[in-house]
């Protein structure tokens, strides 16, 4: 902290003394000034301080993949259901989601349906951040059977999670059960972080090599001559093919792939490819 001393603004007399006194007075007063100089920080160099670090920005829906995951049912028991939920950060640059999601059930119209989150148990924090290729997970659970006097039920279409002022959204399966006269509800875990998807090398016939992940079942994440690409599911005849914005990659089975350029625009390549494996 640079430490500024102020004037003086009272009135003294001025008497002058003999050149004698008046040079010891400086040698006199000169330890105290080297303290206060010390003190006011008398260099001209100023340290400044390191600006803050810059908080990231809320997650657009386009650079998010949502998936649910019933763990090969794992959540279901008796008269009970559930499932995970699943964000992923696709995109290349860090940025946040909501801790707690905010999921809403729809029909197929895409009409919310009355169906509640039960009050979580627990304070969870306001933000969580999605660094690129990162994901996160939350448990969904509710009652999958009539089991209440008078009761009801309801079988989603859709769930949409809102982030920031988008949604991002995909299908849902379940069969939600409630009181008579009370809505259907489910219980929410605030977003942890997921599992990272494992990563496959591929050497291909050109002498390059690519890592590879799957994180969902729409996504894959290659990493090509220091570069990170994000590609997303297209439409195929055979196996999977994945495009982004400077490259396909279709897949046969897990080990075999074909790598080829997309030129502006396309969506098919007009380039003929390479042949890569994984051992």
């Amino acid at each position: 902290m640079k430490t500024q001393f102020g004037a003086s603004t009272t009135t003294q007399a001025v008497h002058v003394r003999p050149a004698a006194a008046w040079t010891h007075g400086i040698f006199r007063a000169l330890p105290v000034s080297l303290a206060l100089c010390a003190v006011a920080a008398c260099s001209s160099h100023v340290p400044q301080a390191s600006p803050s670090p810059t908080a990231a920005d809320t997650c657009r829906a386009s650079q998010l993949t949502f998936s649910l995951d019933s763990g090969d049912g794992q959540f279901n028991g008796m008269s009970h259901s559930g499932t995970m939920l699943v964000l992923r950060n696709t995109g290349a640059a860090a940025c946040t989601v909501p801790a707690l999601p905010q999921p809403v059930l729809t029909d197929a119209d895409k009409q919310p349906l009355d169906i509640t989150a039960a009050a979580p148990s627990a304070p969870a924090p306001s933000s969580i951040q999605l660094m690129p290729g990162a994901g996160v997970e939350s448990e969904m659970r509710w009652v999958s059977g009539d089991v209440y006097e008078d009761g009801h039920c309801e079988s989603p279409a859709l769930i949409q999670l809102a982030i920031g002022g988008e949604k991002v959204s995909t299908a849902f399966n379940g069969h939600l059960c409630g009181a008579g006269g009370k809505p259907s509800t489910y219980t929410l875990t605030p977003f942890r972080a997921a599992a990272a998807a494992p990563m496959l090398s591929y050497a291909c016939e050109d002498g390059r090599t690519v890592q590879a992940s799957y994180p969902d079942t729409s996504t894959a994440v290659l990493s090509l001559e220091g570069q990170s690409h994000h590609l997303h599911i297209a439409i195929s005849a055979d196996g999977a093919r994945y495009v982004g914005k400077h490259w396909q990659w279709w897949t046969k089975g897990m080990h075999d792939a074909w790598l080829s350029p997309l030129r502006n625009g396309e969506t098919y390549p007009s380039a003929s490819g390479v042949a890569c494996h994984a051992p």
